[in-house]
């Protein structure tokens, strides 16, 4: 939640069964397995807002000797605007800002109407194929193969929203987890092995401590029971690649507190943990970095997988007021939490479009929807994104750097492959300032574009200037997002 604004969380058939029959041949059938069944037990051959629990901790940039690789800069994209290629226009316009991570939500988490079968560890293929072929399901494959088809572009999918009603609605019973197991994984098997998509990241759940809606309510022994049979069940599906993004909770200091202890106790779960994900609509984090150094797995990294300025509303169909304090809000966010120590952060939302869980249109989107042209146009929210990811690829190393003003907030990086230096910074001040940006470790002279977004401008080219000697001098406009980018001259 965003405590500035009071904001709820975001809150052909025979072909294709002829192709399973033909990537299942081969595997031997459980014990009672019938044809176009298989068990776990000899599975198929490898495949190939809540309040945020703490108020915001004072602006500190991070020590020199924990600075981050940035790996996941990106956005939410919610499937249910497919419509049969309706949103490919939106995707080439998201995928223009640069390298990113997308985090594909499929909602909810339902797909399922009825158990199938008494023995959770069978897989009827089948009937999998009568669900994973239509709908939203063939809505979330559709969209990931477009998102695949755009280079440098990586894929996460994140499962939002209560489970079915007869595996405990807005909870997972007990009874039902071996279930569950084999609905998410039946999902990922589907999509990787049977549709052929490239992805390796999974967030299997959304907000798990909040209120049963943005996600079922499992508190964190049951989280890590659940990761480790899903382990195990990937495993044995020949999934061994994927890795878990989580726990994606609404409260940061839950995420910190209670799942991460909970987490790193078990070693099997944190071999599969590609990054730790939380939720923040305040720009804050509750030290989360910190305490993922000091967990015992410090290679661990902190993935912001929401976060926004204010959108009051935005969940329950109110129009977004695409304004600039917005898109400002969301600027200073991104400053801060990677000044925190975020290695990723993914935008909520691409684009405007229907959820499922929230029974309504969200309007969070970069790119807002028309309904009567089917037409996608950027809000101001996705200038600040162009800005912020635009030069800083997948591997860029934020490093130290500093202003002699306290109105201006800066974050630099650099690309080790092309050698880029990338600055970001906002003069949150009402005056056209002065100042220096002194950066850390960039030798000799790199002559540096300069980009503004302010209110009413979007992305403009200013004068540019130089980095000499690890310092920038610049006249900054009020009130402005700018980016500073370019490539060192050779020695």
């Amino acid at each position: 939640m965003n405590l500035r604004q009071g904001k709820g969380p975001k809150h052909r058939v025979a072909g294709v069964l002829l192709t399973l029959l033909v990537t299942l041949t081969g595997c031997s059938l459980g014990t009672g397995a019938s044809p176009g069944q298989t068990s776990v037990s000899e599975g198929p051959a490898p495949a190939g807002k809540a309040p945020a629990g703490t108020l915001a901790t004072p602006r500190a940039e991070t020590p020199a000797d924990q600075v981050q690789t940035i790996g996941g800069f990106g956005v939410n994209a919610n499937v249910h605007s497919w419509k049969g290629g309706q949103l490919k226009p939106a995707i080439d316009q998201i995928a223009a800002l640069g390298q990113l991570t997308w985090r594909v939500i499929i909602d909810r988490a339902d797909w399922e109407p009825a158990r199938h079968g008494d023995d959770p560890a069978v897989y009827d293929w089948t009937y999998y194929a009568g669900i994973y072929e239509h709908g939203k399901m063939a809505d979330l494959w559709n969209t990931i193969a477009y998102i695949n088809s755009k280079p440098g572009q990586q894929v996460m999918i994140n499962v939002m929203g209560g489970v079915p009603d007869w595996m405990g609605g807005t909870r997972i019973d007990p009874g039902m987890e071996d279930y569950w197991v084999r609905m998410i994984s039946s999902m990922v098997y589907y999509g990787r092995t049977i549709r052929k998509l490239n992805f390796t990241l999974l967030g299997p759940m959304n907000e798990t401590d909040y209120n049963g809606i943005e996600g079922p309510k499992v508190d964190p022994e049951q989280y890590v029971r659940l990761l480790h049979k899903l382990s195990d069940r990937l495993d044995t599906l020949g999934l061994r690649d994927i890795r878990f993004v989580g726990p994606d909770t609404a409260s940061q200091e839950q995420a910190a507190s209670n799942y991460l202890p909970a987490l790193a106790r078990d070693p099997v779960v944190m071999a599969k943990m590609a990054h730790f994900g939380i939720h923040s609509y305040d720009g804050g984090t509750s030290g989360t970095a910190g305490k993922l150094n000091d967990s015992g797995y410090p290679n661990l990294d902190l993935w912001v997988t929401e976060f926004s300025g204010p959108c009051p509303g935005c969940d329950s169909g109110a129009p977004n007021p695409s304004d600039w304090e917005s898109a400002a809000a969301t600027a200073d966010d991104a400053l801060r939490l990677l000044q925190e120590g975020a290695s990723g952060l993914q935008f909520y939302d691409a684009w405007d479009g229907y959820y499922e869980h929230h029974g309504s249109v969200g309007y969070w989107g970069a790119l807002a929807y028309d309904p009567g042209t089917g037409s996608y146009t950027p809000r101001k929210s996705y200038f600040i994104l162009k800005q912020l990811f635009s030069f800083v690829p997948r591997g860029s190393v934020r490093v130290a750097a500093s202003s002699t003003n306290d109105t201006v907030d800066v974050v630099a990086f650099k690309d080790p492959s092309s050698g880029r230096l990338t600055v970001v910074g906002r003069n949150t001040g009402s005056a056209k300032i002065n100042i220096r940006i002194t950066i850390a470790g960039i030798p000799g002279e790199t002559v540096l574009q300069n980009y503004r977004t302010d209110a009413d401008s979007n992305m403009v080219s200013d004068p540019g200037t130089s980095l000499k000697a690890g310092i920038i001098s610049l006249q900054t406009e009020p009130n402005a997002l700018f980016t500073l980018t370019g490539i060192p001259s050779a020695s």
